[in-house]
């Protein structure tokens, strides 16, 4: 081993660290690149940040933000390049990194109006739906639909002050919940009456059913105060649980029970025929569960019984369900094809026949009513569909009865107050409601039960008709400009128009609103025609769904008319 003096070892340490803290300066002075650029990514960082932490605080949903948020990420993961005597590459890094962040912060920009549009939108569809099933329990005259009804107010009013991506998430849970609640109900109902109808089996025969009495009048104050999807829920639970322990309970009865439930079947299968449907598979099972009621003699022989004839009743349920519905589809397009076909408007203008109920039509509701059918899965789905049917024939069946009626336009009208009985919004109490007669072209202001004021308009044309049914009026606008959102070139677009007054009665841009370019209005103007006092003299037609009002009477109509005021159009 070599051996050197101590002060060669100090003077080789002194030498390699000055030429460390040399390379260390030249590094340091070089890195850095353009201290400009390198603040302009800090501060377009710090805005992105900024702009983030604002996209959160108003509610922007995660999954929306995740793909920018993402791209965040991935640069945060970069760091300038090595450069120790050419620092463009450094600057190149801070001015593309500041470039990347700032377009990374209008993107959220665009994202956040594009996000309130979008969950606005979501919550209004989400209120019509709410509106829709609140109509469908009050036409089968549930009166706990009124809890629900002061809910639906509500959110309109929440609806109408709504601003953020966040206020309106929170309307559309809030509705979605109800319009569960309001689909539950009928199930519930259906294990309540299921209940009681057992009770009434029980009844004759030897058993006391005092208890079992009480259980039911205990259910039904229960299903009387529910409002969400979770109070219906137990309350389904608690029955089904109940049913099972008077099952227990009245093996006694059973002979008494089981007679009735075979009837019961029966009932079903026959039902089924008369839709149409096949009931090969369950003749056999009938034959089945007659036999065994007669075979059982002693418990073992009525509990065996009892649980093949509760499945039996069980399994036939969906298909009476789906049978149903698919029936009363059938009949609803065979009307209005007959109806059609039978009374129709023969307008001079393009010497066409139109048939008058064509709002009913493929082009109007009945779409909707077999889009109903056909995405049914589940026993709810297809009740659902079976009430949006029945809710449909019966304004079809008041179309046709108001043909029928030659009261002046001007004057109350008997299937106007029908309707409203129906709905429960006659009489005193009853409040303020527009009823929509497509046939005669008017719009009838009630309060209470009273005509305050009819009108004379235009509703939608053969191709884009308004939709019958029971609404309500979603949002007011005043004023607004309609953009239509055809293509240049459609028949159907439309440069933006000025609108003073609109209410929007049915998602989907479906409003009433004054129509300044129009000069006349009343029946067969929803035809194509001439008007003389219009903006233009010729090549009229009925709007594309919404219900045009004479400026004047919008003006009117619109300080009378609040948010959640009920609309039928029939």
């Amino acid at each position: 081993m070599a051996l050197f003096p101590i002060s060669h070892i100090n003077i080789r340490k002194g030498a390699r660290a000055l030429v460390s803290a040399m390379l260390v300066m030249l590094f340091l002075s070089a890195c850095g690149g353009d201290p400009q650029a390198q603040q302009q990514a800090r501060q377009n960082k710090r805005a992105f940040d900024n702009e983030i932490a604002h996209a959160r605080s108003i509610g922007i949903p995660v999954s929306m933000l995740t793909p920018i948020t993402k791209q965040a990420r991935q640069l945060n993961a970069t760091n300038a390049p090595v450069a120790l005597f050419n620092d463009q590459s450094i600057t190149g890094y801070n001015s593309n990194l500041a470039a990347r962040y700032q377009m990374l912060t209008l993107e959220i920009r665009g994202l956040e109006a594009q996000a309130t549009q979008q969950l606005d939108y979501q919550a209004s569809q989400d209120l019509q739906t709410l509106a829709t099933a609140l109509a469908m329990r009050r036409g089968q005259k549930f009166i706990e639909a009124k809890t629900f009804a002061s809910q639906l107010t509500d959110y309109q009013a929440q609806f109408a002050k709504a601003q953020l991506p966040k206020d309106y998430i929170q309307i559309s849970s809030e509705a979605k919940s109800s319009t569960l609640a309001l689909h539950l109900m009928e199930p519930a109902y259906t294990r309540l009456t299921s209940l009681q109808q057992v009770i009434r089996q029980l009844q004759a025969s030897p058993l006391d059913t005092t208890a079992l009495n009480l259980q039911a009048q205990g259910d039904l104050q229960t299903f009387r105060v529910a409002s969400r999807p979770d109070d219906f829920s137990r309350l389904i639970d608690q029955i089904n649980t109940q049913l099972q322990e008077t099952t227990v309970y009245s093996i006694q009865a059973i002979p008494y029970v089981g007679a009735v439930k075979v009837k019961q079947f029966s009932d079903d299968i026959n039902q089924l025929k008369t839709w149409g449907v096949n009931v090969a598979s369950y003749q056999p099972r009938l034959a089945a569960d007659q036999q065994a009621l007669a075979n059982a003699k002693d418990i073992s022989g009525f509990l065996k019984f009892s649980a093949q004839i509760d499945n039996d009743m069980a399994s036939i349920q969906l298909p009476l369900a789906q049978g149903q519905a698919n029936y009363l589809l059938k009949q609803f397009h065979q009307e209005v094809t007959n109806w059609g076909n039978t009374h129709q408007y023969h307008d001079n203008y393009d010497g066409r026949n139109y048939n008058l109920d064509f709002a009913y039509d493929m082009q109007g509701i009945g779409s909707d009513v077999d889009a109903a059918v056909r995405s049914s899965q589940t026993l709810d789905d297809y009740r659902s569909a079976i009430d949006l049917i029945n809710s449909d024939f019966l304004h079809l069946r008041a179309l046709e009865a108001d043909f029928n009626d030659k009261t002046p336009w001007n004057q109350p009208h008997a299937t106007d107050i029908s309707l409203m009985q129906r709905y429960g919004v006659s009489g005193p109490g009853g409040g303020k409601v527009l009823v929509v007669s497509l046939i005669e072209q008017t719009v009838r202001y009630y309060d209470n039960g009273k005509l305050v004021r009819p009108f004379q308009v235009v509703t939608g044309q053969y191709l884009r008709p308004s939709l019958p049914g029971y609404w309500s009026i979603l949002v007011r606008q005043n004023p607004t400009v309609f953009k239509s959102n055809e293509q240049p070139g459609s028949a159907f677009w439309y440069p933006p128009t000025p609108i003073q007054y609109a209410m929007e009665y049915h998602a989907g841009g479906y409003f009433l609103h004054d129509s300044w370019w129009r000069g006349i209005y009343g029946q067969g103007m929803n035809f194509p025609h001439s008007d003389p006092s219009g903006t233009t003299p010729f090549n009229y037609n009925g709007s594309h769904g919404c219900i045009n009002l004479n400026p004047n009477d919008m003006a009117w109509l619109y300080s009378q008319i609040p948010l959640g005021t009920p609309v039928i159009v029939y």
